[in-house]
């Protein structure tokens, strides 16, 4: 027995050295190479023999079951090894052969505004899986930093910023001359008062403008409208060219589940915010727009053996705590006890009192 421990141990130890330049190696290649590579069939086999080295280890080191922390720190990577490898490609297609069981392990939804699908296409192949529910896509929407900013070039090719807020004033030199922005549109529309062409912002819709006044030297000032959507094309003797852009902080589509003809869940998404129902978590991926409106993109993907991954996790973590922090901090207050007991042991008895 003492030599099938050494082996066992040496064995265990190797395979956890090999984690850690597997480790390294994946990190070079990239989020979708990484998956491919750790999902073979050579990595599912070293999968399965470090879970069961680690799972032996337990059975055979009678010392782990004495010692709370070390039996706590083995059965989390057994379980987080578990959990990935239950929640793998593999793993998938095993419990549909073996048991006929259907679920995507990771596709992606493309879903127009007001549409529902329960169609997902799955990763790296052009089949479709179908989800035993619906997704309904109610609204997307763009968030933007504020403010944006309207980029100048000039014809020699010098560039300028100028934040896209009323009363900011960039002066560029002395042959151009100063720019300034004088009003910013969410909605840029153009009304008629009386035989005046009056610009304004109108409620919902999404036109953005800001309209900016250009102050030449010596020449007469121009009032120009700048669109974000429609930046147009420079007149052949314009000196400056002129953009107005924002920044994307945040995409977030408003999602409901459409079971059975009735709305069972419901979220407003955005990345790392997914929404989770029905064994399935749909993260927000990408988006986009076509002559039928705008679009969402879904990453849909199964959240098979998450929960052994968690738990893994707290049990490592639970383990990790008490072996460096936890025993000592109860052993100093077993230890403070203990004194306290010396020293009432060692005090004199109180006298009785006189009765008399």
């Amino acid at each position: 027995m003492g030599r099938f421990k050494r082996v066992l141990l040496w064995a265990a130890l190797l395979a956890i050295i090999l984690l850690t330049f597997l480790s390294i190696y994946g990190a070079f290649l990239g989020a979708e190479r990484a998956r491919a590579f750790f999902n073979s069939l050579p990595l599912g086999i070293y999968w399965f023999a470090l879970v069961s080295l680690l799972a032996a280890g337990i059975a055979v080191f009678r010392r782990l079951l004495r010692v709370p922390a070390l039996l706590l720190m083995h059965l989390g990577c057994v379980l987080v090894l578990a959990g990935g490898f239950w929640g793998s490609k593999s793993a998938h297609e095993l419990r549909h052969r073996l048991w006929g069981l259907e679920k995507t392990p990771e596709g992606q939804m493309a879903i127009l505004e007001n549409t529902q699908d329960n169609r997902a296409r799955i990763a790296d192949s052009n089949e479709l899986a179908t989800l035993p529910f619906d997704v309904r896509l109610n609204r997307f929407r763009l968030e933007y930093y504020e403010p944006g900013y309207v980029a100048i070039e000039s014809r020699d090719g010098r560039r300028w910023r100028l934040p896209a807020r009323p009363g900011e004033t960039l002066a560029l030199d002395d042959i151009l001359g100063k720019v300034s922005i004088q009003r910013v549109f969410k909605n840029f529309k153009i009304g008629i008062q009386g035989e005046e062409r009056v610009p304004y912002d109108a409620p919902g819709g999404s036109n953005p403008a800001v309209q900016i006044r250009v102050e030449p030297p010596g020449g007469p000032a121009a009032t120009r409208y700048i669109f974000e959507q429609f930046p147009g094309h420079p007149h052949p003797e314009d000196q400056l060219a002129f953009t107005y852009n924002r920044v994307v902080s945040d995409y977030i589509s408003e999602l409901e589940i459409v079971e059975d003809g009735k709305v069972v869940a419901g979220k407003h998404i955005e990345v790392n915010h997914p929404l989770h129902y029905g064994g399935y978590h749909f993260y927000q991926h990408k988006y986009g727009a076509n002559q039928a409106g705008q679009y969402t993109i879904l990453m849909v993907v199964s959240d098979s053996g998450l929960n052994l991954v968690y738990a893994g996790y707290a049990l490592l973590v639970a383990g990790i705590f008490w072996h460096f922090w936890g025993r000592r901090a109860l052993a100093a207050i077993q230890g403070r006890r203990a004194a306290s007991n010396t020293t009432y042991a060692g005090l004199p008895a109180s006298p009785e009192p006189d009765r008399s």
